[in-house]
Order: structure tokens, then C-alpha cells, then sequence
């Protein structure tokens, strides 16, 4: 197996989207609520996911990633710090070595971002993400092992996240506004670019997930761009648990080659009962 093929498979959902994004062109801000009453997420949360690639006689969990949100403190002002990691199994690091982190400062008020920082190490690259906000910009410092360490000032606006940011809104989406077969966009910054990525809501479905049985799911589609890593011929399919959480617990993606698909594996300090799960 070549997990070349795969570059982001570690940071499970998030990275699979930045790889499936276009250049963003002035989008309009998905119906969101983020007063602290109806929030889907607390401090000390901790969210556990499995990484599954199938491709030929290839059937296998590969990766894990962990997503964990804490409140803490930022240059005096409360904030919450959203933190990605992922890693492929070490039975898997012989052939290809993967490690990706990613950590979101942003206010706890109004979730406005204050600094950003990325590490990720993929076989032979690398790259280093410093992104810190100003008004209608940000401050970007990139370092890789291409083309060294250079600064970039990147256009936003108040629809512009980091991808960890991008979650988080997204969890607390006002799905009462949403249309069934409407498209919406989610500007973010990652890297040296601001892009957008596209999703359709589909409604209400049940999702069977290993480990957990059958659980009513909000469902999207992301658009896919035909490119290294997907192969155009299908969307990026995520089911978020249908209650006060909305929890991503399954997603499944075509790629060039194969398939990636990943599951929750365990939660830890979540704010609200996990009614959504079915008695099978």
C-alpha cells in the first residue's frame, strides 16, 4: 500500500476537505448559533476517530485522529482552544510516515479566531502554519521543506476560518434553516490560501457505526475536485449525530485510489446526551 496517495488521511475529516476546496470568491456565511446556551460543545471534550483505507486486497484501519477543545487563556482574554491530530499506525510507518497537528485559539464570544498554528510531516515534506488575525487580514508565516520559510497576507472576512474553526462553527450550524438539497459554503485558511468548500445538506439519514450501533445523522455531501487525492467521480459523504452535539461520527471519500473512510471511536466530556443513538 502507498499512503502517498493519501496525504491527510491522519487528520481524518478536516484535511480530507482542504484537499477537496477552491479558491474562494466572496461567499456568504452559513446560519449559525453561537450563543453559549445552545452551543454543541463544551471544555475538556475529547473526540476519538478510526481512519479505514480499502484499496485492492488492502482492508484495513491505518491512521487515527484525535480531536480535543479546551478553555484556557490567550493573552489575557478566555478563549477556546481547538486542537487535530492524527498519525498513521505505526505497522504502517514503514511504508509511509504521517503526522499532522493542528491548534485554533478563538473567542469564546462570537468564536472570532486569534492564532492558528499547523505541523504536518508527510513522508519527506513538511510544513509549519503561524497565522495571527488583524482586522480584515491575516499574518501568515509558512515554513516547508520546498521553498523555506516566507510570509503571506491573506484576505478575510467574518465567514473566514482555520480549519479547525471551520469544525466548530460547523457543529453549531442552525440546522432548522438549512434546506434539504441546498448548497452551502464555508470560506477557510490553510497553508497559503483562503478557499471555500461547498456542501449539500441531504436530510435526515440512520447510519449504522461500528462500535456504537445505529444512529440518526444530519447528512452531507462536500464537492470533491478532481485532482491528487480524489478522483472527481463522487462527493465526500459526513453523517453528524442529529442531536444538541452533532458529532461527525461516520464519513466515507473516494480517492484516485481506493476508498478512506472514518468512524468515531470514542467520546469523552461532551455537553449533551448522545440522544441520537437507536436501540437496534
Amino acid at each position: 500500500m502507498n499512503l502517498k496517495h493519501i496525504p491527510g488521511i491522519v487528520a481524518a475529516l478536516l484535511v480530507l476537505l482542504s484537499a477537496a476546496a477552491i479558491p474562494a470568491y466572496g461567499q456568504k456565511c452559513i446560519p449559525v448559533r453561537l450563543d453559549k446556551e445552545n452551543l454543541a460543545f463544551k471544555g475538556g471534550e475529547k473526540l476519538v476517530f478510526t481512519i479505514h483505507y480499502k484499496w485492492g486486497l488492502v482492508n484495513a484501519d491505518v491512521a487515527q485522529a484525535i480531536i480535543k477543545l479546551d478553555s484556557t487563556r490567550l493573552n489575557g482574554k478566555k478563549v477556546y482552544h481547538g486542537s487535530l491530530s492524527g498519525n498513521t499506525q505505526k505497522i504502517y510507518e514503514q511504508v509511509f510516515k504521517v503526522r499532522e497537528h493542528m491548534d485554533s485559539w478563538f473567542t469564546c464570544d462570537g468564536f472570532k479566531p486569534v492564532k492558528f498554528t499547523r505541523d504536518a510531516r508527510e513522508g519527506n515534506y513538511w510544513c509549519t502554519n503561524l497565522y495571527t488575525y488583524s482586522g480584515n487580514q491575516i499574518n501568515a508565516t509558512i515554513n516547508n521543506s520546498r521553498k523555506g520559510e516566507f510570509n503571506v497576507t491573506l484576505p478575510m472576512d467574518n465567514c473566514t476560518f482555520d480549519l479547525p474553526l471551520m469544525y466548530y462553527v460547523m457543529r453549531n450550524m442552525d440546522v432548522s434553516k438549512l434546506k434539504v438539497g441546498g448548497r452551502y459554503p464555508m470560506t477557510f485558511a490553510c497553508d497559503s490560501h483562503v478557499r471555500t468548500l461547498s456542501f449539500v445538506y441531504l436530510g435526515k439519514e440512520n447510519r449504522k457505526v461500528k462500535g456504537m450501533g445505529t444512529v440518526r445523522c444530519l447528512k452531507f455531501g462536500f464537492d470533491v475536485v478532481k485532482g491528487e487525492v480524489f478522483s472527481g467521480d463522487s462527493k465526500l459523504y459526513a453523517w453528524f449525530t442529529d442531536d444538541a452535539n452533532k458529532i461527525p461520527v461516520y464519513f466515507v471519500a473516494p480517492l484516485k485510489l481506493g476508498e478512506v473512510r472514518g468512524r468515531l471511536y470514542s467520546t469523552s466530556v461532551i455537553r449533551h446526551p448522545l440522544t441520537s443513538i437507536v436501540e437496534d
